[in-house]
């Protein structure tokens, strides 16, 4: 096999060093330990950037997505990125759309502790990348990780959920719902399918082209108390905006509480001619006779003030179809996958 290994620091690229705090985790940069390669394998390597994935930012997204377009990938069966854990879900996902349809397999490989430790997975996480390749895995984007259950699993990119604050798992999510299975677990260096590949991640309607300009979005998880009057909507392009798990938030009129309602928010978004998107939304709750749960009154007044609804996309992988300037227009019903 001939892979090409873009490195882009995160936890399997760090090392540690002695901070005002004592020992601390620091990228390693041109001196990180070299990767373990399995005989047989040729492997080629760049290095766009040496950061915490934790310090990534939409100048280090356009910086990989250059880099990765001007690699010369001709003859290689497959490309790795190691990443860091904390923003590898919004990688993945970055990833899954913008190298779409891929020509070959792409895998992000991560790691919960430095190449040093004894007890971290990323060695096992790039065997397995390897091993994924190995196997003819069909073009696309991927993510390998070891969970704490022992178990090595195969994601696709668009559906990786972000690893919760404080665990060392990372899981699939099916259609903006709960977690499910991951596409495939790996075992003994083989490849088990665990369900079907998934449909593209861009649902129909979208469009598809990303002009290069990543756009400004204000992405608001729904708490008791929030104040919708505490926003700035100067200088956004889009507003994302999550919901409880029945799909909905505060939605009512009220004039002494009124910036505590989504409504509040969505009026200053259509004053200000921005799209409101909301995600995940359960497709149960799709208008046009192909539901088949009935909404709350809430859900029903956000789609009435023109909320868009985002169907079958993780919260994540909306936050990344927004920066990239695939949504939908104000006033548009989003489209179903």
């Amino acid at each position: 096999m001939n892979i090409h290994i873009v490195r882009t620091g995160g936890t399997i690229g760090a090392a540690r060093a002695d901070g005002a705090r004592g020992s601390v985790l620091a990228p390693a940069g041109p001196n990180a330990a070299p990767l373990a390669v399995p005989d047989g394998i040729r492997v080629s390597e760049s290095r766009p950037m040496h950061i915490l994935s934790e310090n990534m930012t939409l100048a280090h997204w356009r910086d990989l997505l250059l880099h990765l377009d001007g690699l010369a990938l001709d003859g290689k069966d497959g490309l790795i990125v190691t990443h860091g854990t904390d923003t590898l879900a919004y990688t993945a996902c970055l990833l899954s759309l913008a190298l779409s349809p891929p020509k070959l397999p792409v895998l992000l490989v991560s790691a919960n502790r430095p190449p040093e430790d004894p007890a971290s997975n990323g060695r096992g996480n790039l065997a397995a990348a390897f091993a994924a390749i190995g196997e003819n895995i069909p073009p696309g984007v991927y993510a390998v990780y070891g969970n704490s259950d022992g178990r090595t699993y195969l994601h696709a990119g668009a559906e990786l959920l972000q690893c919760p604050c404080g665990g060392d798992d990372f899981f699939s999510v099916f259609y903006g719902g709960a977690a499910g299975d991951p596409l495939a677990e790996i075992v003994g260096g083989k490849l088990h399918l665990r369900r079907a590949h998934p449909a593209p991640p861009l649902p129909g309607g979208f469009a598809a082209a990303f002009d290069g300009r990543f756009r400004r979005v204000l992405a608001i998880r729904p708490y008791v108390g929030l104040d919708y009057g505490a926003y700035a909507l100067d200088g956004k392009d889009a507003v994302l905006h999550g919901l409880y798990h029945s799909g909905t938030a505060a939605a009512f009129d009220d004039e002494i509480d009124g910036n505590a309602s989504i409504l509040c928010l969505a009026r200053r978004c259509a004053h200000a001619g921005i799209p409101l998107c909301v995600a995940p939304f359960p497709q149960a709750l799709a208008r046009g006779g192909r539901g088949g749960k009935t909404p709350y009154e809430t859900t029903a007044r956000m789609l009435d003030a023109g909320i868009v609804p985002l169907y079958g996309v993780s919260f994540e992988m909306a936050l990344v179809m927004l920066t990239l300037g695939l949504a939908p227009r104000p006033g548009r019903d989003a489209a179903r996958p």
